[in-house]
């Protein structure tokens, strides 16, 4: 499909890095629009020699337009239409720039230490063979149990990022704040299939698959803002879900080769089916043992919380500094296990039960 980009506020340089936050529909909040775009335009300002600041309108209908002031110093702001489910949207924008480096973050992300980058470019420029990073993601904080469950969780995930360390990979470079080379990324999103949910999955595995390598970049922080309802979070992991299932499926070829060199990348993917399949299957498994007696259902639950918070442990034993700003994170890991039964069971069931059923209809109307 063809995308047409116009400049509603245009302010780009001659800076090596382009930072790049899509957002559809954000200007219905009137108040928390306007902060965002205040927010950006000063870390523009605050970093003049260094990046530029591009929010791109990904074909919203709530005339976000009407609250772009000329005010602004060092922000531009580009409308791109119709809508291209973020992967368009970007693409058609960075066929606009020459920029060296691009960095992708979301509109409630806010940056931290992008002064930091001038060894990351040293770095990238060292290695052709390297095609970005990843930066150390942190949600938002505050006391709701919601949150701090997030706060552990993305602190697992950082700490598993150190698995991949030796080999040069990662399953996902996180949307919400990663950089690419801008060659190299430009390639990549014209291969994209344009599947929405698991977008930057994909686009991570693409690079991979044809032999680039990416690092983690620990020294930038970007703090996103996390659900602050179980309702929210739930949804949040439905789209999560149906996206790694997406790409699962797309790049299987591919997954299927990494499982059977026995990458780290194929062996994170074949614990993740098994995660998966377990989810799936552990109200049935639960049923059918307390339906056998009540001793054998405790035993049964009991062994698997054992083997839940081993491996919880022994990711954390991988990378322990992640955990070091969340405080009684040793105990709160106990509960891990439990607390992700609750959100992944009914996410995976929903997701896998939804996408069965579109494609038994798909199939019936063909």
């Amino acid at each position: 499909m063809s995308y047409s980009l116009s400049w509603l506020h245009q302010n780009t340089g001659a800076n090596t890095t382009a930072i790049l936050v899509p957002f559809f529909n954000e200007a219905g909040d009137s108040e928390h629009f306007k902060q965002r775009l205040a927010y950006f335009d000063e870390l523009a300002n605050s970093l003049p020699d260094q990046v530029d600041i591009i929010l791109i309108d990904d074909g919203s209908n709530d005339a976000p337009a009407n609250h772009i002031q000329q005010s602004y110093r060092r922000l531009s702001v580009a409308q791109v239409s119709p809508n291209g489910q973020k992967i368009g949207a970007l693409q058609r924008t960075i066929d606009e720039l020459n920029h060296d480096y691009i960095i992708f973050t979301d509109f409630d992300t806010e940056l931290e230490n992008l002064a930091c980058l001038e060894q990351t470019y040293e770095k990238l420029a060292a290695d052709d063979n390297c095609m970005g990073c990843y930066f150390k993601m942190m949600p938002i904080a505050n006391r709701k149990p919601v949150v701090q469950f997030q706060v552990l969780e993305y602190a697992l995930e950082r700490a598993a990022y150190h698995f991949n360390a030796h080999e040069g990979s990662v399953p996902i470079m996180p949307g919400a704040g990663c950089l690419y080379k801008r060659p190299i990324i430009k390639a990549l999103l014209a291969q994209h299939s344009g599947l929405r949910s698991g977008e930057d999955r994909e686009t991570c595995l693409l690079g991979i698959e044809q032999g680039y390598t990416v690092f983690y970049e620990s020294d930038v922080v970007a703090m996103t803002a996390p659900p602050q309802s179980f309702w929210a979070l739930y949804q949040q992991r439905v789209r999560w879900s149906r996206g790694f299932i997406e790409v699962a499926i797309n790049k299987s070829d591919f997954y299927k080769q990494q499982m059977r060199s026995k990458t780290i990348l194929g062996r994170r993917h074949l614990l993740d089916i098994i995660s998966v399949s377990t989810f799936l299957i552990a109200p049935l498994l639960l049923l059918l043992m307390f339906n056998v007696s009540d001793t054998v259902g405790w035993w049964f639950l009991a062994i698997w919380s054992a083997i839940g918070i081993a491996e919880t442990y022994s990711v954390y034993r991988v990378a322990k500094q992640e955990f070091k700003q969340i405080p009684q994170h040793r105990w709160q890991l106990l509960l891990m296990p439990f607390a992700r039964l609750m959100l992944e069971v009914p996410t995976w069931w929903s997701v896998t039960s939804t996408m069965v059923w579109q494609r038994f209809r798909r199939g019936r109307v063909s």
